[in-house]
């Protein structure tokens, strides 16, 4: 830009000095352009910083994995314990009841099959042994106290106040005439007063 401005001074004063015509006057110089100050460049990139190579730890070695266990012994049960065998009970004798054979104001005379047991008394020591009307002093006595001239009425009345005195369940006969009986039974007892002759016991 300088340079096109001295080329244009040096122009026109060359011209001026010669014989040539007027010439217009000359333009006023052009100044430079201002141009707007130069802003400072910025600092420089400091240098990238240079990491060193990552150096990775070398690999864990794992050890190698231990051997399965060996497998277990089949497991042995004891044989089953057998129950103690049961003991030989011996088979049940059945021992039936004295058998007692009697007919009231007949001839013959009461017959009384005592059973026979090994280590037992079948009547207490009270029981009249040789009476073979009666096992048992106490049934006696209800049966007399009990006793009036109407053989159905005696044997209601028996047969109440017994089973109320010993409990269980007795047949009771009453009669004004002869009449036999057979019975399997433990207790019983015959009582008669002068109309009545009446015959209790308990069934087994």
């Amino acid at each position: 830009m300088m340079l096109t401005v001295i080329l244009f001074a040096i122009f026109i004063h060359e011209t001026s000095s010669g014989c040539c015509p007027c010439s217009p006057p000359p333009c006023p110089p052009l100044l430079p352009p201002l141009c707007p100050p130069l802003l400072p460049l910025p600092s420089p990139c400091p240098p990238p910083t240079i990491c060193p190579p990552a150096i990775c730890p070398p690999p864990v070695i794992c050890p190698p994995p231990l051997p399965p266990p060996p497998p277990l012994p089949p497991l042995v049960c004891p044989p089953p314990l057998l129950p103690p065998p049961c003991p030989q009970l011996p088979p049940p004798v059945y021992v039936p009841p004295p058998k007692q054979d009697c007919c009231c104001l007949c001839a013959n005379p009461c017959r009384y099959a005592r059973a026979r047991m090994h280590g037992a008394r079948i009547f207490s020591e009270n029981t009249a042994e040789n009476d073979p009307t009666c096992t048992d002093p106490k049934l006696k006595v209800i049966i007399q106290e009990n006793m009036s001239k109407d053989p159905t009425k005696t044997k209601r009345a028996i047969q109440k106040a017994v089973e109320k005195s010993f409990g269980g369940n007795f047949n009771v006969i009453c009669s004004k005439s002869d009449f036999s009986y057979v019975t399997y039974t433990n207790t019983f007892c015959q009582a008669s007063n002068d109309d009545v002759t009446c015959y209790a016991f308990k069934p087994s």
